[in-house]
């Protein structure tokens, strides 16, 4: 009975000495753990997301592999995209093939589409499609003003809002892929 009142009254000990080191203030200020180097956890960019789509170690961009397999490629040659004015809501849709630099009339804009996904996935540092069918559609956008690159990221036709360029003028929306 003495061993088991001593314990009892250890353990009281134990839990004031460790209520009180939890009221002393730490000059240590607190940080959330790092995210490990090979998670593929999606960073928020008000600039739209780009090629790497992670983080690394420390909160650095980690550079996601973006893959487009050779048939869908060959499959998707331009997209339709509709360039909103924000001022009057209108839309004029353009048709803008892969891979070349397409001036927007009346703004100071130029845009490329790169890298059509049309089921886009994203897992284990690869940016992807899951198949041929336009299940997600997802092209890679990059966008300049006055020569200058200002956007580099996706552009979703089913959620357009999602990372979507930000610009006091002007929007983008994928409308869809054209063969």
């Amino acid at each position: 009975m003495t061993t088991m009142r001593w314990m009892t009254g250890m353990s009281v000990v134990a839990l004031v000495a460790a209520l009180s080191a939890c009221n002393k203030q730490d000059s240590k200020p607190l940080t959330m753990p790092s995210m490990p180097a090979d998670s593929n956890h999606a960073g928020v960019n008000p600039q739209g997301m780009g090629e790497g789509m992670g983080m690394a170690h420390g909160g650095a961009r980690k550079e996601s592999q973006v893959v487009v397999p050779e048939a869908v490629k060959a499959q998707w040659k331009s997209a339709r995209i509709a360039v909103v004015d924000r001022a009057t809501g209108k839309e004029n849709v353009q048709v803008v093939p892969f891979g070349t630099d397409k001036a927007l009339p009346g703004t100071n804009l130029t845009i490329r589409l790169e890298n059509p996904l049309p089921d886009f996935s994203m897992g284990d540092g690869v940016i992807t499609t899951k198949s041929e069918k336009l299940e997600n559609p997802a092209l890679q956008l990059r966008v300049s003003e006055d020569g200058k690159e200002v956007f580099k990221g996706w552009l979703f036709a089913k959620f357009p809002d999602t990372h979507a360029f930000n610009h006091p003028k002007v929007g983008l929306k994928l409308v869809e892929f054209v063969h």
